[in-house]
């Protein structure tokens, strides 16, 4: 049968041959040719696509390919990107397009996207409110700069969402997807509303009278916006304005928030006397049981008059606004008092502004003081960042009894605080006095089986700050690298590196398991780590790296779940406590001993909440990702990623994770390095001289043969 089938196979070769009046060799070349053509078209028609990248880069997520095969109505994505743009801008346009083709394999036939031609893309980006950004290039050893458009427009029916300056291929499937989930639920909700969104100017009648430039064209300007956003909201947005001082509305301030604005003595608009006083100026939206304050305020100018900032693209704010009303984010606890940094402070480096953007993009944070309040029912997920004053009994007891019915806390501990000591003579007289702090949380985080240490790891691998005239390691900001983060949990699984400040060490109950307790270490420091113990001292000029003590890895972050036992099991009720709080939305009396049958408490311990200040975001940033400050970079997908795990969204980190720019190279040994030396520096040239040496002896072998093979015979 062997020998039938490939005799077969000679005469069908055999005849096209002489069919062709063509030899083997070009018999050869034809069928090369026909076999390329029909590989191109089966793999046109299959449309088989590989992804050979270590994250799958070029790939959409699971949940990426869900939302887009599933959608119902017409959704469009515009690119406008300007031509010739520079390599890092050029590649950021490429992988858009890359990834835009994976959205359009995946979509249904309510997918579509383009790509607008320079011709018309300043037209329709103006109509769009896609603003230029400056781009900077290198070109004949001079700096040119010039206003490029690098933005994207997501729409979907009537809805419309910007991406105005994409300058990081960082997250961007993320990007894309949210928005597409965001709108595709916000037709939905404004279809169902019973009633219109309200939008309240609360403007004083005194307010009127100053010399503010704008004022009396405000009215017009936020009509002419709210039009314009209707156009893209089916008609749901009023206005209306209202005088504080004539409706008999008080207190603004504490219903939304609106301080009074108070001036001195002046003229008015017209020239006329003012007295001095205060009014009330601000702008809210309200509805769907929810209502957001708009930021705009009066500022003086450098000419010595008065403006109203906040201004710039009203309608854009108006329908940012209407989604915050509308949104389904998970609700997510923050607790406040305590020390704990406010997240409505987005100016002070200290403050948690900047930590609450961060998760703003699909939580809503809400805050939960409880002194005066019981943690509300429809939260799941609570985050206390770096408590400073001591909680009461009744206070740990409402915490307790929150993850003893199975739901989740993200602790941020600070073992230690700075306070300055004022100026004072002498030498360092200015430096910050290091003192303890105990919130008398590490005693609930040590029963469940974490227990936070008082001391600060310092480690070789870390950050450089500026000493001088050049710049120092500060062991006290270690460098965490991929060794040092859980590629088996996801929080940590798709980040390289991440970036702490004076953490705590942490220690995990060796017993949990026993217990039915699941824990994990999610961030460690390098083997090169040791401890700053007892009188505290963050100057990095005594953070010589010490002789004779132990160097190891340390915990400062992990994580345990399952079946918690109660702090307060077999002890009294404290003091304060009411009897419909005893056990929350579960039962009207008694208390929860344990975590509810059917549910799993979580909690994340991590050593530090410095990590969360706006300051150190933005540093973090930067040292992370080089120059480029734009998109979300390790640290701010690290603590994102917290929070999805616990809220249930999962698929997120992986998302925003893909194209991280910092990508570390793993660290060798001494001994490693000074192995690859001795190969590079005496192996390779050996193998160079035997490869040399053995082309030689066949060379001669060679020849002998042929002068065997000609000589035979001969006398």
């Amino acid at each position: 049968m062997k020998y039938k089938v490939k005799d077969s196979f000679k005469k069908i070769r055999q005849y096209l041959m002489d069919a062709l009046n063509i030899d083997s060799r070009k018999y050869q070349l034809v069928l090369n040719v026909v076999l390329i053509i029909v590989i191109n078209i089966a793999a046109a028609t299959l449309s088989i696509r590989f992804d050979l990248t270590a994250k799958d880069t070029y790939s959409l997520t699971d949940r990426s390919r869900e939302t887009v095969s599933g959608l119902d109505e017409k959704l469009k994505i515009k690119v406008f990107f300007s031509k010739d743009l520079p390599a890092e801008h050029a590649a950021v346009y490429r992988y858009l397009k890359d990834i835009l083709e994976e959205y359009s394999f995946y979509g249904n036939r309510n997918f579509s996207y383009e790509i607008i031609d320079e011709d018309k893309l300043e037209a329709q980006a103006k109509d769009y409110g896609i603003n230029p950004v400056q781009s900077r290039e290198l070109s004949n050893d001079q700096v040119k700069v010039r206003n490029v458009y690098m933005g994207v427009v997501v729409q979907h029916a009537d809805l419309i969402e910007k991406i105005e300056s994409l300058t990081s291929t960082v997250g961007l499937e993320y990007e894309i997807t949210s928005r597409i989930e965001k709108m595709t639920g916000k037709i939905d909700r404004l279809l169902k509303l019973e009633k219109p969104l309200m939008l309240s100017l609360y403007l004083d009648e005194k307010v009127r009278d100053l010399p503010i430039d704008g004022i009396g064209k405000l009215e017009d300007l936020l009509k002419n916006a709210v039009a314009k956003s209707n156009l893209v909201n089916y008609d749901k947005i009023q206005f209306q304005v209202t005088d504080p001082s004539k409706s008999g509305i008080k207190e603004l301030d504490t219903l939304y928030g609106i301080s009074k604005l108070k001036w001195g003595a002046m003229k008015s608009r017209s020239g006329k006397p003012v007295s001095a006083g205060d009014g009330y100026f601000g702008l809210v939206m309200e509805g769907n049981g929810r209502f957001v304050k708009i930021d705009m305020e009066v500022a003086p100018t450098i000419m010595g008059t008065n403006v109203i900032t906040g201004l710039q693209n009203l309608d854009d704010t108006i329908n940012n606004s209407v989604g915050d009303l509308l949104n389904s984010n998970s609700k997510i606890g923050y607790i406040t008092g305590h020390g704990i940094p406010e997240i409505r402070d987005k100016r002070n480096p200290e403050g948690a502004g900047l930590f609450a953007e961060l998760l703003s993009d699909i939580y809503s944070l809400s805050e939960v003081d409880l002194k005066s309040q019981d943690i509300p029912a429809d939260i799941r997920v609570l985050i206390i960042n770096g408590p400073v004053d001591a909680f009461s009994e009744a206070e740990k007891y409402k915490l307790d009894q929150f993850l003893m019915e199975g739901k989740s806390v993200i602790l941020f501990v600070n073992s230690f605080m700075e306070m300055n000591q004022g100026e004072q003579g002498g030498f360092m007289g200015n430096m910050p006095m290091i003192i303890p702090v105990s919130s008398g949380l590490e005693e609930l985080t040590a029963h469940y089986g974490i227990k936070v240490n008082k001391n600060v790891v310092l480690d070789k691998s870390c950050a450089k700050i500026n000493m001088g005239p050049m710049p120092g390691d500060y062991p006290l900001v270690p460098l965490i690298e991929k060794k040092g983060l859980n590629r088996e949990n996801l929080i940590t699984k798709y980040i390289n590196t991440a970036l702490f400040i004076k953490a705590s060490s942490l220690e995990i109950n060796e017993n949990l398991k026993d217990r039915g307790v699941a824990a994990s270490v999610l961030v460690s420091t390098s083997p090169q780590s040791w401890l700053m113990e007892g009188r505290m001292n963050f100057n990095p000029l005594y953070m010589a790296e010490p002789t004779g003590v132990e160097m190891k890895s340390y915990p400062v972050a992990a994580i345990i779940s399952g079946k918690f036992e109660s702090f307060f099991k077999g002890k009294n009720i404290p003091a304060g406590i009411s009897a419909a709080d005893k056990r929350g939305s579960l039962s009207s009396s008694g208390k929860l001993d344990a975590t509810v049958s059917s549910g799993k408490s979580e909690l994340i311990v991590v050593g530090t909440s410095e990590i969360n200040s706006s300051g150190f975001l933005n540093s973090a940033r930067k040292i992370l990702a080089g120059k480029n400050e734009a998109g979300a970079f390790s640290n701010d997908i690290l603590i994102h990623s917290m929070v999805d795990y616990l809220a249930g969204n999962s698929y997120i980190p992986e998302m925003k994770s893909k194209s991280l720019d910092f990508n570390p190279l793993v660290k060798s040994g001494d001994q490693t390095r000074f192995i690859l030396k001795i190969i590079n520096m005496g192996l390779v040239p050996l193998f160079v001289v035997i490869a040399g040496l053995i082309v030689w002896r066949r060379r001669i072998e060679r020849k002998r043969f042929i002068e065997s093979q000609f000589s035979g015979g001969i006398k």
